[in-house]
C-alpha cells in the first residue's frame, strides 16, 4: 500500500469514526500459529497474550485455515461466582445459630422479630442452595475435563490422518 493510499484509508477512517486498521506483522501470525500449536485454542487468553480483540483473534485464524472448535459459552454458571464471595456451610450456621440466639432474647419488638425471622429463612434457604450449587461445580469440573479429553482425542485423530 502507498502512502497516499494509507493516508486517504486513515482520512477516511476518522470521516466513518472507524479505527484505523491495524495490520498483523508476520511474527505475529507466528506467535499467534505458535500458540495454537501449544494447544492454547481461547480466543480470550490469545487477545490478551496478542494485544487484540478476540473477534480478530478468530477472523485471523479462519484466514490462515486454522480449524478451532469453539466452545459456546467461554464461562460457566459457576465460573461467572468467585469462591470468595460464597459463605460456606460453617458461615451459614453461625449466621443461623445467632439469629436463633437473639430470638431467644426476651423483649424484641416486632419488627425485629420479624428481621431474624426472615434471616432464618434465608440461611436455611441459602444453606440448601449452596449444597446444589457444590454440586454443580462438580459437574462442570467433570464436563471441562470431559471437553479437553474431546480435544487431545480430536488433535490425535488429525496427526494419525
Amino acid at each position: 500500500m502507498s502512502f497516499w493510499q494509507w493516508v486517504f484509508m486513515g482520512l477516511v477512517c476518522i470521516w466513518v469514526n472507524m479505527p484505523k486498521p491495524y495490520y498483523w506483522t508476520r511474527a505475529e501470525e507466528a506467535k499467534l500459529l505458535d500458540l495454537c500449536k501449544k494447544g492454547i485454542h481461547d480466543f480470550q487468553v490469545l487477545s490478551k497474550e496478542l494485544g487484540r480483540k478476540p473477534r480478530a483473534i478468530e477472523m485471523k485464524l479462519k484466514r490462515l485455515g486454522v480449524v478451532v472448535l469453539k466452545q459456546k459459552n467461554s464461562h460457566t454458571t459457576t465460573t461467572a461466582i468467585a469462591s470468595k464471595d460464597i459463605l460456606t456451610h460453617e458461615e451459614a450456621v453461625k449466621i443461623l445459630a445467632g439469629a436463633i440466639e437473639a430470638l431467644r432474647e426476651p423483649g424484641q419488638d416486632k419488627l425485629e422479630l420479624q428481621r431474624l425471622r426472615i434471616l432464618v429463612d434465608t440461611v436455611q434457604t441459602y444453606d440448601s442452595v449452596l449444597e446444589k450449587f457444590e454440586r454443580w461445580v462438580e459437574i462442570e469440573a467433570r464436563l471441562l475435563e470431559m471437553d479437553k479429553k474431546i480435544v487431545e482425542l480430536q488433535k490425535a485423530k488429525d496427526h494419525a490422518s
